[in-house]
């Protein structure tokens, strides 16, 4: 996928929460324009469907890219009910069209009709019981105009219904297919490619015609990619063979592509590289534009990972999407995006653009995306490509407000880090939004202006953080320790700024002095390792116990059940997990650095001011945390006034009030004038240079990330050999009925059920 990242990670993954859950986000996706011309065309077979074809509909209608037609072809079907459905959709919608067969002519045949009666230069796709995520079309969209030699596009897919996994294979694999088909059909497709290799081969109506298009394509040498995200559902059902007939006998049609298309298994398989390069004026703006009937706010973030900001970042989502906002998210960093599946719990408009684009190609999406979203705020948090391109922004959408928010300063990290960018900056920001009192002074002593700078602390949801007697007993009851044992928790990003090398010396202090404890760290990053290590050469397994990085409500559940929460970070703005461990009730120790000493005052924490020096660093912590350990009522005091403190003071309404209430200002001072020398068509140059200096900072980003990737796991390939070598048998013996091959099947399954589901 030549720059594109190809790692995603994935954890308890719902599959009940299809995109048409009724749990999903909403978003307003309804074309200003309802007379635009489709830019892509949506082909569907129907055949005796049923109802299962209004999921298929509502995941269409629902896409976020609306400048679409959609082309049924109804192929002959019969049944009254799936007749009356599709008199349903023959009015609903002006973009949709029912074509009619006198009679069942088969998948590729329906398909090519499709083809040629498309209006668009893109088709995309779709049997009539599968589903799109809502942002699939307009990824899908955007990878093909900006990759003008890629044939065909598609991403990872989820199978659901009777059986449920995960899907990580399809065209990045390329020779892969000269083995099997590692696909289902669901993607976009140019249809001059099409018209050029004269489509699906209507002879192929038992199966693999979409197997047998993708090797004629790259017969022609033509090729695809697979954008790395979970854009498309497929169902699953209990057999295909009783319709597909050419699931029986998979050898047979491996040997007929081998014979169809030699070339390709002797001589050469075409490759596709992502195109690092398109000019900003081969591709304009002005479509897809969306009505809009609530108030939008986009976000320019770094990534969808795990942190105290990343956290703030949900929390405002969250809460700002309850008071009736919608929220558009853009990332711009190379990351794993660990939250992506918390983020798009709350809003579904949600871009990780390295996995679609090219770098050079953010500028030109993010005007893309403000013109077709038209957001009345736009907030860059923690985004050095959000800063860089807010001259060209400000310019291109004057009219919009821009607000930043920053959380803490970094000395060591250009010259100050976010803070200093947003000073840089001031000229085309509306307002700036701080975590802290000590960081407003910060930026005023460099020149900030007090009446664009406000502070606006982060806070923390109470009713959802707060201590819990059953969890704290079941929790430690999993541990196998009681209920007197004193835990410390140690929940952090493992990275130097949060020290987990001071964190583990401390510990080592300690055990030294014999004291009774159990130290628990949640949490993953670069020092890891290092953390590893240093346990283990020192012989701390039976005090301290890694649990590796954790969701939100396991280290809720942590700090219910522990007593201390300690945090020795190096530098902080307020750290987001001291003010959650203050509303559980329990004990904190930290470092008195930045902002902290605004939430842990006196008698709510004990905050130790670092000195710089490691060795000394622990020995004041550790004389610390031994007065805790040994002081149960200390340890109870100093929790119930810092959950009192919060409750009184930093509670997440009074942030989500302050946000808007700092909205409303920023409005009242919005500056009249921006800067002269910036015009909109000039500014996308500058755009255009700053993504080729990016550029060439991301890709050992991406080729670290990349090398990050796990192959599948060995249960799972011993599946799919089986599966292969295996399933005529069990086919043969299910048509007459052989129980025993039935039973061998389920009890095949559930040994390797891990290894079915791919999570890399």
């Amino acid at each position: 996928m030549g720059e594109l990242s190809t790692y995603i990670k994935v954890t308890n993954f719902d599959y009940t929460n299809t995109p048409v859950a009724s749990l999903r986000p909403k978003f307003n996706y309804r074309l200003a324009d309802h007379e635009a011309l489709p830019l892509l065309t949506i082909v569907t077979p129907f055949y005796n469907t049923g109802e299962v074809f209004y999921e298929t509909a509502q995941s269409v209608l629902q896409q976020s890219f609306q400048q679409f037609e959609w082309i049924i072809i109804n192929d002959g079907s019969n049944e009254p009910k799936s007749i009356e459905i599709l008199e349903s959709f023959r009015k609903r919608d002006s973009r949709i069209r029912v074509i009619d067969h006198n009679k069942n002519s088969g998948l590729p045949y329906a398909r090519n009709t499709g083809i040629k009666e498309a209006k668009s230069p893109y088709i995309l796709f779709l049997d009539s019981d599968d589903l799109l995520e809502t942002t699939a079309a307009e990824k899908w969209y955007w990878f093909m105009i900006t990759n003008p030699g890629c044939a065909f596009v598609k991403g990872y897919t989820v199978g659901f219904g009777a059986q449920n996994y995960l899907w990580v294979r399809g065209f990045h694999q390329g020779k892969g297919f000269l083995q099997e088909n590692l696909i289902d059909v669901t993607s976009l497709v140019r249809k001059n490619i099409l018209e050029r290799v004269g489509g699906f081969d209507e002879s192929l109506r038992s199966g693999y015609e979409d197997w047998d298009l993708w090797l004629k394509c790259a017969d022609y040498g033509f090729w695809g990619a697979t954008i790395p995200e979970y854009l498309n559902w497929y169902r699953r059902k209990e057999s295909y063979t009783v319709r597909w007939k050419a699931f029986e006998k998979p050898r047979t049609y491996s040997y007929l592509m081998r014979k169809r298309y030699p070339k390709l298994y002797y001589q050469h398989f075409p490759e596709f590289s992502a195109s690092p390069h398109v000019l900003m004026d081969n591709i304009k703006g002005g479509f897809n534009i969306l009505e809009k009937s609530k108030p939008r706010l986009m976000m320019i973030i770094p990534w969808l990972s795990m942190g105290g900001a990343d956290k703030f970042n949900l929390d405002l989502v969250k809460q700002l999407t309850q008071r009736g906002w919608e929220i558009t998210i853009a990332t711009t960093l190379i990351s794993d995006d660990p939250w992506w599946q918390e983020f798009t719990k709350l809003t579904p408009d949600v871009f990780m653009l390295h996995r679609f684009l090219s770098i050079n190609n953010y500028p030109n999406f993010l005007n893309y995306l403000i013109q077709s979203r038209h957001p009345d705020i736009i907030l860059v948090t923690n985004s050095e490509f959000g800063y860089a391109l807010l001259p060209s922004l400000r310019s291109c959408f004057p009219e919009t407000i821009f607000i930043d928010y920053c959380h803490m300063e970094e000395e060591e990290w250009q010259d100050g880090g976010y803070p200093m960018m947003s000073l840089e900056h001031q000229q085309e920001l509306d307002l700036t939004l701080l975590s802290s009192n000590y960081l407003r002074n910060w930026m005023i002593k460099r020149g900030g202006d007090p009446d664009h700078i406000r502070v606006c602390h982060i806070n923390v949801d109470t009713a959802l953080w707060q201590p819990n007697t059953m969890t704290r007993l079941k929790v430690r009851q999993t541990f196998g320790v009681s209920d007197e044992l004193p835990i410390i928790l140690y929940a952090a990003r493992l990275c130097d700024q949060k020290q987990p090398l001071l964190f583990a010396k401390t510990i080592k202090k300690l055990i030294e002095k014999h004291l009774n404890f159990l130290a628990i760290v949640a949490g993953d990053g670069p020092d890891r390792g290092k953390l590893d290590k240093f346990i283990n050469r020192n012989r701390m397994k039976g005090y301290v116990k890694v649990l590796g990085a954790l969701g939100n409500d396991q280290v809720r559940e942590l700090m219910q059940a522990s007593d201390i929460f300690f945090l020795p970070s190096k530098w902080e703005g307020i750290a987001l997990s001291i003010y959650e461990a203050m509303a559980c009730g329990i004990a904190v120790v930290g470092a008195d650095v930045g902002g902290q000493s605004e939430l842990v005052t006196q008698g709510t924490g004990i905050l130790v001011k670092p000195t710089g020096n490691l060795e000394e660093d622990a020995r004041l912590y550790a004389e610390v945390l031994t007065r805790l350990i040994s002081d149960h009522a200390e340890r109870e005091n100093l929790g119930r006034s810092a959950r009192s403190r919060v409750v009184r003071e930093f509670n997440l309404d009074m942030m989500i009030d302050n946000i808007l209430s700092y909205i409303v200002y920023a409005k009242s001072i919005k500056k009249a004038t921006i800067v002269e020398e910036y015009k909109c068509e000039e500014s996308k140059g500058l755009a255009a240079r700053v993504a080729a200096e990016y550029s060439t900072r991301t890709q050992t980003s991406i080729e670290l990330l990349n090398n990050r990737w796990e192959p599948p796991s060995w249960r799972l390939r011993l599946y799919f050999w089986l599966r292969a070598k295996l399933y005529p048998f069990y086919n043969y013996g299910k048509l007459r009925r052989w129980k025993w091959v039935i039973k061998l099947k389920e009890i095949v399954a559930h040994v390797l059920k891990q290894g079915i589901v791919e999570e890399p």
